[in-house]
């Protein structure tokens, strides 16, 4: 295969780098979350209630956050790695990063909307 280095990323130390924080603030985020949500209950199911409680927190919305950006950009960042290595079109890495940075966009937009929503439920409703 002969591939043509000069029309690939010459900053790939950037990105590669940030992968791999992601990945650990992730794994981190994970944990907190089992231990938290599901360790901690003692096998029993908390009320639907009670849950949203926690929800109304503002810790826990920065949490959601930083989870929610996190595994976007190691999501979105890995498919655009893994484009670099295999499409070697300068028109086709346009289309497919112009479609992944419009998905990034949308779904850290609907997560974001859900974080709110969820965040400011009038518990005294329910």
């Amino acid at each position: 295969m002969n591939k043509n280095f000069k029309e690939t990323s010459k900053t790939g130390a950037v990105p590669w780098l940030l992968q791999r924080i992601s990945a650990v603030v992730l794994f981190v985020i994970l944990i907190i979350h089992f231990v938290t949500y599901h360790f901690l209950s003692k096998g029993v199911t908390p009320p639907w209630k009670e849950v949203v409680a926690k929800m109304q927190s503002p810790w826990f919305n920065l949490f959601q956050f930083i989870f929610l950006v996190c595994a976007l950009y190691h999501g979105l960042n890995g498919i655009w790695m893994v484009t670099e290595d295999y499409i070697h079109s300068r028109s086709w890495r346009i289309v497919i990063f112009s479609l992944i940075l419009l998905v990034g966009i949308s779904l850290l937009f609907v997560g974001v909307m859900t974080i709110i929503k969820i965040s400011s439920l009038d518990l005294t409703k329910f």
